[in-house]
């Protein structure tokens, strides 16, 4: 009975331990400086918090400036989303997705995207983060594409001042690496072996 116990606590506790690394994604980021061929757009938000500006062209000094304010012909033209300080847009996607891709306004230190599935939290990506280093700051953009090692069917654009803007947000299904998947089944499958192992040790005994 003590055996059987501990297998069935064993089984619990790697559970709980697949569960916990599942809700800890890493977060990957490619950038660019490739001019845009053209302005795709952003969707409309399903939610926001504070100050988002949707769909508007050219800058306002102080509140917002247009990721397309460098790029000739478009300074005018290009549409972009605005999320001014203490403030947030969330996309709810129809499907979960690992790759999201948009072009990234001046990347502030105080711009965040935060990712999370079936309502559990993800991740936090900052503009601080390392792998953003060298990318251009206050003024010009970056194409940014940004992959998770799990799924996501939500974003969440925040700022903490003035402001966060992007543009040309796009978003791709990809498939997930084969072997994540099977971390989980190896670790039930262990879990089991090591039971089945002590039951024939006791059963010996």
């Amino acid at each position: 009975m003590k055996t059987l116990l501990n297998a069935v606590v064993g089984a619990v506790a790697v559970s709980f331990l697949f569960a916990a690394t599942a809700q800890s994604a890493t977060i990957t980021v490619e950038w660019n400086t490739d001019v845009p061929a053209e302005d795709t757009f952003v969707p409309q938000a399903n939610d926001f918090t504070g100050n988002v500006y949707q769909g508007v062209t050219g800058s306002i000094g102080g509140l917002r400036r247009s990721p397309w304010d460098t790029i000739p012909g478009m300074e005018d033209t290009g549409t972009y989303t605005s999320v001014s300080g203490d403030a947030s847009a969330t996309y709810e996607l129809k499907e979960a997705i690992n790759e999201f891709s948009f072009m990234w306004g001046s990347v502030d230190d105080y711009n965040m995207i935060e990712f999370w599935n079936d309502g559990e939290w993800l991740g936090i990506l900052e503009g601080s983060d390392s792998q953003l280093d060298g990318a251009p700051k206050r003024v010009e953009w970056i194409n940014a594409t940004i992959s998770l090692d799990m799924l996501f069917d939500e974003v969440r654009f925040i700022s903490g001042s003035n402001a966060f803007e992007y543009a040309n947000v796009g978003l791709s299904t990809v498939p997930l690496p084969a072997a994540l998947p099977l971390y989980g089944a190896g670790l039930a499958a262990l879990g089991f072996m090591g039971w089945r192992r002590r039951r024939k040790a006791a059963a010996t005994a």
